[in-house]
């Protein structure tokens, strides 16, 4: 593979995951000002949506409106300051401002995520989404890497690796816009970042909102990067407290969380650099409400042929969440934590109906065959095909555990450097566990069409 189309296929799974579900653009600046080592910088991002489904809930109707067919709108406007200054020989200090106004109208997505706290339709909200400080240690300590220690307090995002376990922190539908989700910060966080290149840390504070029981965590979380190589991690997670009242998270409280990765493409010396592999397996012991023993992971392998037009890309993915056994005293359903999407469809909100209305990394095995296409440097064609079965049929109150297949159909093109466009297809076929489930066998489409803009 050339270079050029290298890193044309990178940017534009780049362009994919920014304008993806749970994915906020990198912001962008109006207008920046810079005067002796001060600089501040003045950005927007926006984006707006529209979506239908039809034969939603497999044929049996929304859960709000009984209807079969579900239309409605999102929006979002995120305006931002961001403030800088490099005192030269003792480090930069930065910080950062936005706040969010989201609204959902139109009507009600199929699940009835899309509700406000009190349940009604058409929600929205001004919310702040950054409010942190930090300090970078610039050229300070002689005879290692620039920046070798990061230090950050407030409201941020924080993620590891591809977002398996750790990306995104807010649910989003309460406050509007439950699919473009532009809120992904930790309310409360303290992270210190050691890099001293190959090796690099994080060692971290995190605390939710209630979108996820006010979770409180601590962690530590180790990689290994070599370049033209990949990325070898290892990390440790001690959940402190969970909102005991929480129908889903009450569990947490007290949880060890531990997992290893690889990502990158390790046989580029031999030749192969057209193979990339994925992978991550977590594991989750302890509780102090529940005896938690779950685990789940994900292997993936894909190939770039970079000979043929269109530089297509064929992956497949094989993952697998465990399931809660009604009959054993162990909990042993998998918890999904703040996973996210970062590395593109698929990753790891896996598919837009089932993954998205259904199934949540949670009690699942699931294989994804995806194949992209790069017609131009502005656009990215792909389709994707899930295979959906339940680990623990009895957690659903059904015998089977066949749960759906999934047809997914996507177009992402960059306009100009401002302006992203996107559209979906959707189409899930439910299994005999679904129509167990729902009471009908009724194949669910859904329709997405979204614009992005940075500034």
């Amino acid at each position: 593979m050339t270079k050029v189309r290298f890193l044309k296929k990178v940017w534009l799974g780049v362009l994919a995951a920014c304008l993806g579900l749970t994915a906020v653009p990198v912001q962008a600046e109006i207008y920046g000002v810079d005067y002796q080592g001060l600089h501040a910088g003045v950005g927007l991002s926006a984006a707006m949506g529209t979506f239908h489904t039809n034969n939603s809930n497999f044929g049996a109707g929304g859960v709000v409106n009984g209807d079969k067919d579900n239309s409605w709108f999102e929006a979002y406007i995120m305006p931002s300051l961001n403030l800088s200054y490099d005192t030269g020989k003792f480090g930069m200090f930065y910080g950062e401002f936005s706040y969010v106004g989201t609204q959902t109208f139109g009507g009600v997505d199929p699940a009835g995520f899309s509700l406000d706290d009190n349940g009604n339709e058409n929600p929205g909200k001004w919310e702040s989404e950054l409010f942190y400080a930090g300090w970078k240690s610039g050229k300070l300590i002689p005879g290692l890497p620039e920046n070798v220690i990061d230090i950050s307090y407030g409201e941020q995002t924080f993620s590891i690796g591809d977002g398996f376990l750790v990306a995104d922190a807010e649910f989003d539908g309460a406050k509007g816009c439950y699919w473009i989700a532009p809120h992904r910060s930790f309310r409360e966080t303290a992270i210190l970042k050691i890099n001293t290149e190959p090796v690099r840390a994080d060692v971290f504070y995190l605390k939710a909102d209630k979108d996820y029981a006010d979770t409180e965590l601590y962690g530590i979380n180790v990689e290994y990067i070599k370049e033209g190589w990949g990325t070898v991690g290892a990390n440790y997670m001690k959940v402190t407290n969970a909102d005991e009242n929480s129908a889903w998270y009450a569990n947490r409280d007290g949880m060890d969380i531990w997992s290893v990765r690889f990502q990158g493409t390790p046989l580029a010396s031999y030749g192969l650099e057209e193979l990339f592999l994925s992978g991550e397996y977590a594991g989750q012991t302890g509780g102090d409400r529940a005896k938690v023993d779950a685990y789940g992971y994900y292997v993936e392998a894909g190939w770039t042929f970079s000979n043929l037009p269109w530089t297509p890309t064929l992956s497949y993915r094989y993952a697998f969440f465990s399931g809660d056994d009604a009959d054993t005293d162990e909990y042993e359903g998998f918890d999904p934590m703040f996973y996210g999407f970062l590395r593109g469809w698929g990753t790891h909100f896996m598919g837009e109906v089932t993954g998205e209305y259904y199934l949540f990394n949670n009690n699942q095995h699931v294989q994804m065959v995806h194949l992209n296409v790069v017609p131009t440097d502005k656009l990215s064609l792909g389709a994707i095909y899930y295979n959906f079965t339940l680990d623990k049929a009895s957690a659903w109150g059904v015998d089977s555990d066949d749960f759906s297949d999934e047809i997914n159909l996507y177009a992402d093109y960059a306009l100009n450097d401002n302006v992203w466009l996107s559209g979906v297809f959707g189409c899930a076929f439910p299994g005999e566990g679904a129509e167990q489930a729902y009471g009908d066998d009724q194949a669910m489409m859904i329709v997405e069409a979204y614009v992005t803009f940075t500034f």
